[in-house]
C-alpha cells in the first residue's frame, strides 16, 4: 500500500470515530471492525497490482533443459485387457414343431414335464411333454428339420446316432444310414425317457403280415418239394399212379382258381397284403401242380429224378426270395423319430432362462429360452488380441480397479468375426469362471486381464520415450549427469504399459540413472 493510500485510510478511521462518539456507544465498535476490513482490502489491492514490468517478468518461459526421469526396476508384463459381461451365455430358443408323433395329435398343448426357470437340462431330458408326447433333448448343431426313419441317409443320421452312442442306447460306429441298429437305439431311448417310440404305420403292419405269409408258404414249399424228390429217387408203387393223376388234374384246378382269385382281387383294387397272400397262392399251386406232374411222370415210367431237383431248386429260390423281401421291407418300417420330438441344441448341459408356456397352454412357437448351465463372461476382441490368445489362458476378472477380483480361463476364443453379440470386426471371446465368483458380480461389466508374457522378475526398465532408435535399429538412450550427459546402448526386451525392459550394451546403466524422455524449450 502506497503512502498515500494509507494517510487517506488513516483519515477515514479518524472521522468515523469522532461521528461515532456524537451519537451512541455501541456504535464505536462496528466502525472500526468495518474501517480494519477497509484496510484489509486495501492491502490486498495493494499486494495483487503489478506493474507492467512485473507482468512481463513473471510471464517469462522457463529457462530450457533436458526432461529426465529415473531408470526403474520393475516387473514388465504384457496383457489383454477388455471388458465384458459375467453371465449365463449362449441364449437359444427352444420352439416345438407341429410335427409330433403321426400327426393325428390335433392341438399342441402342454400337458406336462414343464422344468423351472433356473433348472438344467442335459442330454437326453424331456425338456417338455406336449399332447402327451416327449421333446427330448439332444446335443448337435444341426437342428431336426425333418422326420427321420429308416432308410433316411446324411449327417443329421450321423449327428443322432452319436448322441445315441453317448447315451449308451446305440452300438457300432455311427454313420449316415438309419437303419436296423438306429431303429432299435431310437426305441431304447424311448423307453428310457418313459414313453413308447412311433413304431410303424397300421398299413406298414399289414405289409409286414404279408411277407411273413409269403415265407410260411415259400418254406411249405420246400418242404414239398424235397419230399417229392426224395419219392422220385425212391421210386412209387404202380398202385400210386391212379392216385397221381387225379392229384395232377386236382393241382391244375387249384391253380386256375388261384389265378382267378388274385386276378379278381387286382381289378377289384384290393390292398397290397392281400394281393401278396394270393399271389402266394398261385405260387404254391403251381409247385404242387408241377410236383403232381412230377409223379405221375414218374409213374408212367418218364419221370426223371431231375424234375424233382428242379422244382426243389424253384422252391429254395423263392424262400430266399420272401426272406429278402421281408428284411428290405423292415429296414423300411422300423422306428421313426418325429421332427417334434426330439430338439438338437449345441453345449448341452442347458439351465432354462426363460419359460414362455404353462401347463395347458397350447404350444405357440418359442416354449422356452435356454442358456449354457455354468456362469461365462462374453466380450469382443481385435484380429491382434485373438491372435494372442489361446484356449485355456488364465485369466484375471474384477469389477474395475482390483474390486472383486476373481479367476477364470479362456473357454472359447471365435473363429470368425462378428459371431455371437459381437460387433463386426471383433471376435468372441468367453471366459469361464473357476472358483467362487461374487455374488455381486452377476449380470454386470467386469474387467478381463489375460497375461501373455512377463518379465522373470524385475529388471532394469525405461520409459518408452527415453529410447533413441538410429537408421540401423540400434537402440540407445540418453543418460544425463554432472558432466553433460553420455549415450549408453542398450538391447530393448518386454515392452508393457509404457515401459521397456532395457540391458546395457555399452557403457553402464543403472537404478536411479536419470534418462531424458523430452526437451524443455
Amino acid at each position: 500500500m502506497t503512502g498515500t493510500a494509507r494517510h487517506r485510510v488513516l483519515a477515514r478511521l479518524a472521522a468515523l470515530r469522532r461521528s461515532a462518539s456524537a451519537r451512541r456507544p455501541g456504535a464505536l465498535s462496528t466502525l472500526v471492525a468495518v474501517a480494519v476490513l477497509a484496510a484489509a482490502v486495501g492491502w490486498w489491492a495493494g499486494r495483487s497490482i503489478q506493474s507492467p514490468m512485473q507482468a512481463a517478468q513473471h510471464a517469462a518461459p522457463p529457462e530450457a533443459g533436458a526432461i529426465t526421469v529415473p531408470v526403474e526396476r520393475r516387473v514388465i508384463a504384457t496383457s489383454v485387457v477388455v471388458r465384458g459381461t459375467l453371465g449365463f451365455a449362449e441364449p437359444q430358443a427352444l420352439t416345438v414343431d407341429a410335427d409330433l408323433g403321426d400327426g393325428r395329435l390335433g392341438k399342441l398343448v402342454v400337458t406336462g414335464r414343464v422344468p423351472k426357470p433356473g433348472s438344467s437340462l442335459d442330454e437326453g431330458d424331456v425338456a417338455l411333454q406336449v399332447s402327451g408326447r416327449p421333446v427330448i433333448l439332444m446335443d448337435g448343431a444341426i437342428p431336426m428339420y425333418r422326420a427321420l426313419a429308416p432308410g433316411s441317409t446324411g449327417p443329421d443320421v450321423r449327428q443322432l446316432e452319436r448322441a445315441l452312442a453317448r447315451l449308451g442306447h446305440f452300438t457300432g460306429l455311427p454313420d449316415d444310414t438309419y437303419d436296423v441298429r438306429t431303429s432299435a437305439a431310437v426305441q431304447r431311448l424311448y423307453r428310457a425317457a418313459g414313453y413308447e417310440p412311433v413304431g410303424p404305420s397300421a398299413e406298414q403292419e399289414q405289409q409286414l403280415a404279408a411277407a411273413r405269409e409269403r415265407i410260411a408258404a415259400a418254406d411249405g414249399a420246400v418242404d414239398t418239394a424235397r419230399a417229392a424228390l426224395r419219392n422220385a429217387e425212391q421210386g412209387p408203387p404202380a398202385s400210386e399212379l391212379t392216385v397221381a393223376r387225379a392229384r395232377v388234374r386236382s393241382a391244375e384246378a387249384d391253380v386256375e382258381a388261384a389265378v382267378r382269385a388274385r386276378d379278381a382281387a387286382i381289378a377289384d383294387g384290393a390292398s397290397e397284403a392281400s394281393i401278396g397272400r394270393l399271389t402266394a397262392d398261385v405260387e404254391a399251386a403251381r409247385v404242387a401242380l408241377e410236383l403232381a406232374r412230377a409223379d405221375l411222370a414218374e409213374l408212367t415210367g418218364s419221370a426223371d429224378v431231375s424234375v424233382a431237383e428242379a422244382a426243389v431248386t424253384a422252391a429254395v429260390r423263392r424262400l430266399a426270395e420272401a426272406r429278402t423281401a421281408l428284411s428290405r421291407l423292415q429296414a423300411a418300417v422300423g422306428v421313426r423319430l418325429p421332427r417334434g420330438e426330439v430338439a438338437f441344441v449345441p453345449a448341452l448341459p442347458r439351465r432354462v432362462d426363460k419359460l414362455e408356456t404353462a401347463l395347458g397352454r397350447e404350444v405357440s412357437g418359442t416354449v422356452m429360452s435356454l442358456t449354457a448351465a455354468a456362469l461365462e463372461v462374453t466380450s469382443g476382441v481385435s484380429a491382434e488380441e485373438r491372435g494372442l490368445l489361446k484356449l485355456g489362458q488364465r485369466a484375471q476378472l474384477d469389477e474395475g480397479d482390483g474390486v472383486a477380483t476373481f479367476a477364470g480361463e479362456v473357454s472359447h476364443v471365435a473363429e470368425k468375426a462378428g459371431t455371437g453379440d459381437t460387433s463386426e470386426g471383433q471376435y468372441e471371446l468367453r471366459i469361464k469362471p473357476v472358483g467362487a465368483v461374487p455374488a455381486e458380480l452377476h449380470g454386470r461389466d467386469v474387467r478381463i486381464r489375460v497375461p501373455i508374457s512377463s518379465t522373470d522378475g524385475a529388471v532394469l526398465a525405461v520409459p518408452l520415450a527415453a529410447l533413441i532408435t538410429d537408421a540401423s535399429g540400434a537402440a540407445r538412450v540418453r543418460v544425463s549427469d554432472a558432466s553433460g550427459g553420455r549415450d549408453v546402448p542398450v538391447t530393448v526386451g518386454l515392452s508393457a504399459g509404457g515401459f521397456a525392459e532395457v540391458r546395457a550394451t555399452g557403457g553402464e546403466l543403472a537404478e536411479g540413472d536419470l534418462v531424458v524422455v523430452g526437451e524443455r524449450s
